[in-house]
């Protein structure tokens, strides 16, 4: 991302495009982890011939994975 940085405003220090990027991902991370938060809490379905209640659990860890990549 630092090197995205450096593109768009060629202007600025490299020292300045790495407390940017690392801004950014800090930002990135504590909205995937927001999100996987609020999958955890919700039931996204019920089954219908049980009547089990599915939760968002699967959803979170495909979102938390993604930081993974």
């Amino acid at each position: 991302m630092k090197d995205w940085i450096m593109e768009l405003c060629p202007e600025i220090a490299e020292w300045q495009a790495e407390l940017i990027a690392e801004a950014a991902q800090e930002r990135v991370e504590a909205e995937r982890e927001a999100c996987a938060k609020v999958a955890e809490q919700t039931v996204c379905d019920t089954h219908l011939p049980t009547g089990v209640k599915i939760y968002g659990t699967r959803a979170a860890k495909a979102i938390r994975a993604r930081g993974q990549e």
